[in-house]
Formats: structure tokens, C-alpha cells, sequence
């Protein structure tokens, strides 16, 4: 199969594309012909060796893909059945083997290229928004990153879930695109953020904070919650460390979770896979949850993808294409 490499030298972190063996799919797993794979921040993280991934997984990168059932092990999946999935690893190749609890039908009104961009920001999302941050029907939302892959489904869901959603980000521009999807304040992330969301709420502050980013946009987004009001850690795209006043987390009896997908058991990822399509799959049938995808790149020309990734800017989703 062709793949990206694993990474041989995270000094130099382009990827590299050759030839590999083909996977063999063990007990409970499904072999898929991948078509089409989102591109990640992990998978940036990967290559340079700060990521690596679970035990037991490929050392290929990729988190989420889109294709066809062409072989299973002990799988309920048929051959030709078109199907997305959340991965461990592995999804930036032709072949991929998958747990059959991480697969998911692709609905009909979906292409590949739209289903690849769905399972890691979509199970990232649910994760965050339902599971950990416990989201309820009429509460308010801050998605921070909310114009990246990550956050444009996650306003989508967060609608879908009755909630009022803010967004946060650094260009409004983009941030203004994702009005369409639900997002019914614009928040410019920066030291004026909490300011912006206070008026946007009337002075009480969110239920929940969706935090991509971390690192120094902390502090504003704490500031943003109302009191009792959680927060998520997701992402660290603004670095790993923050100066926090503690007193106020004291005081306002704040709650910081901090939550990863990809090193959870097999056996819980089934299961929030399970929950998630119970609730979106109709959803995504009918277009009220939709893939943001910025950009479709080939294979061979991934090095260019990763570094589009890396420089930022994405509004939705860049797509690797394997056909």
C-alpha cells in the first residue's frame, strides 16, 4: 500500500511517501481501501515525535478516514460497504485496519472526500461537548478555534444540541462564515475576549467553554465562563502553558476538565461512537450537521497539506485523496 512513512528523524518532519505492507485485520477488525483522510494537528504533532501513537496502533499517521469495507476479520462489516471511521492511527494510506466499533456507515448524500473530513472533529466534538462537558438543552457555549476543522463541526453540534453557541477566533472574517452554521455571536479571541462575551450574555458568562487553543488564550476564556460554569481543554494550538488567577476558579467554583480522544480504550471509543451516531447520523442524512472541508490535497503531495495545516488559516477541514 502507499502510505506516509513513519516519522525517522522528528528534526525533519515533512512526510514522506512510500510503500508498505498491507495490513492484516485481527480479531473484531475491519480492512478498508481508504479514498480520502482528514488531516489533523496530532498527525503534525506525529511526525515530530511529540504524538506518538497508543500502543498497539499504526505508526502511520492519520485519525480519521473515509472508504470501503474490502476484508474484516471478526467484523459485522460486508465487503463494498461504504464507511467512515475513527482511527488510532493509520489513516494516511490505502489500506487501513480498523476495530469495527470505530466504523460508521457513510450516508448516501456524502462523498468520501466530505466523510473523511467527519469522525476525528465529530467524535472530538460529541467527546467534549455531551460526555465531558455535560452540554444541556438552553445553556450557552464558547467554542474557541471555531473556524478550523475541529471547531466548524463543533458549533454545528453544539446547535444541533440546543445550545446558544459563540465562536472565538483571531480572523472575524472567517469566524463571520460560520453564521451559517449556528453560531449566533462572533468573539475576537485577545485580551478583550471575556468582555465580548459578557456583553454578548447579558454580563452572566457561558455554561461551557470548548477550549481548542489553551496556552495564553486561558485566563480570557476562565474569565468567560459564568459562575459554576466548565471548561474543556482540548487542544493546545496557543502552547502549553498559561498564568492563571486561581482565586477566582476558587471563588466562582469553576470546573477545568482536561480531555484527549485518542489514547482512550478501544471499548470506550465504541461506545461514544455508538452514541454520536444514534444522534447525528440522522442528521447528517437530512444536511443539519454538514463536513467543512477547506481543501482537497493528493496523496503524493501531502508534504504541501501538513504545511498548509501549519501555517493556519484553514476554515473546515484539508482532505488527503488516495484515488
Amino acid at each position: 500500500m502507499r502510505a506516509i512513512l513513519p516519522s525517522t528523524d522528528p528534526r525533519q518532519p515533512s512526510p514522506r511517501i512510500g510503500d508498505l505492507p498491507d495490513p492484516v485485520p485481527g480479531p473484531g477488525e475491519v480492512l478498508v481501501a481508504v479514498e480520502a483522510a482528514g488531516l489533523n494537528h496530532a498527525d503534525l504533532l506525529q511526525l515530530r515525535g511529540q504524538y506518538p501513537p497508543p500502543p498497539g496502533e499504526s505508526e502511520v499517521p492519520g485519525l480519521e478516514c473515509a472508504g470501503k469495507v474490502i476484508g474484516r476479520g471478526s467484523g459485522l462489516w460486508q465487503p463494498g460497504a461504504r464507511v467512515m471511521a475513527l482511527l488510532g492511527g493509520g489513516g494516511h494510506a490505502t489500506r487501513v485496519a480498523i476495530p469495527s466499533g470505530q466504523l460508521m456507515p457513510l450516508p448516501d448524500n456524502l462523498s468520501c472526500t466530505e466523510g473523511a473530513a467527519i469522525p476525528e472533529a465529530a467524535l472530538t466534538a460529541w467527546t467534549n461537548l455531551v460526555a465531558e462537558g455535560g452540554l444541556q438543552e438552553g445553556e450557552s457555549v464558547l467554542i474557541s478555534g471555531a473556524s478550523g476543522g475541529m471547531g466548524s463541526f463543533a458549533v454545528q453540534l453544539a446547535r444541533e444540541l440546543g445550545a446558544r453557541v459563540l465562536a472565538a477566533g483571531r480572523d472575524r472574517d472567517r469566524l463571520e462564515l460560520l453564521r451559517t452554521y449556528g453560531v449566533e455571536e462572533i468573539c475576537v479571541a485577545g485580551p478583550h475576549l471575556a468582555h465580548q462575551v459578557l456583553d454578548a450574555t447579558g454580563g452572566r458568562g457561558v455554561d461551557l467553554v470548548l477550549d481548542f487553543v489553551g496556552g495564553s488564550e486561558l485566563p480570557g476564556h476562565l474569565a468567560s465562563l459564568r459562575e459554576r460554569g466548565r471548561l474543556v481543554l482540548v487542544g493546545l494550538l496557543a502552547g502549553g502553558k498559561a498564568e492563571v488567577n486561581l482565586g477566582p476558579v476558587l471563588s466562582r467554583r469553576l470546573r477545568i476538565t482536561g480531555s484527549v480522544l485518542r489514547p482512550r480504550s478501544r471499548a470506550e471509543k465504541a461506545q461514544l461512537v455508538s452514541d454520536f451516531q444514534a444522534f447525528a447520523l440522522p442528521r447528517l442524512k437530512d444536511g443539519r450537521l454538514r463536513p467543512v472541508v477547506d481543501r482537497v490535497v493528493p496523496l503524493e503531495k501531502a508534504a504541501d497539506a501538513y504545511r498548509a495545516l501549519e501555517r493556519g488559516g484553514v476554515f473546515g477541514k484539508i482532505v488527503l485523496s488516495m484515488t
